[in-house]
């Protein structure tokens, strides 16, 4: 069985746009999350924010990514529209945004950080 063959074989019982949507959802469901922490809690806050903060959230955003990844790379294959797909490059789009405001935590880079959150603003789902 070839790698093709085991994605048809995990999507076929699947209702794909529904599973794009939820997928979608998730992701700016956390964007909005981070965005309300940063409102709240401010820049030096961010480390005391309560579970699931935006380090916390990033692992399970990672894991969407690589979902997206597979979904946009045998979208004709998968009959993913193109709706669908650019639902899913804007949530690919949103978590590399929260990737970027994690990193400037990390790094303790404030302007970086605060950049980074009128990004996800300015694309955010509300």
């Amino acid at each position: 069985m070839g790698g093709n063959d085991k994605v048809e074989e995990l999507f076929e019982d699947v209702a794909i746009q529904e599973k794009v949507e939820i997928v979608w959802a998730k992701v700016f469901q956390a964007s909005n999350k981070v965005i309300e922490h940063a409102r709240a809690y401010g820049f030096l806050g961010m480390e005391i924010v309560p579970k699931p903060n935006i380090h916390e959230m990033m692992i399970s955003l990672q894991l969407f990514s690589v979902l997206i990844d597979v979904l946009i790379s045998n979208a004709e294959k998968l009959g993913i529209d193109y709706s669908e797909t650019r639902l899913m490059l804007n949530a690919k789009e949103q978590i590399t945004r929260m990737e970027r405001v994690t990193v400037a935590l990390r790094a303790n880079n404030r302007a970086d950080f605060e950049a980074g959150i009128v990004e996800l603003e300015k694309q955010a789902a509300f």
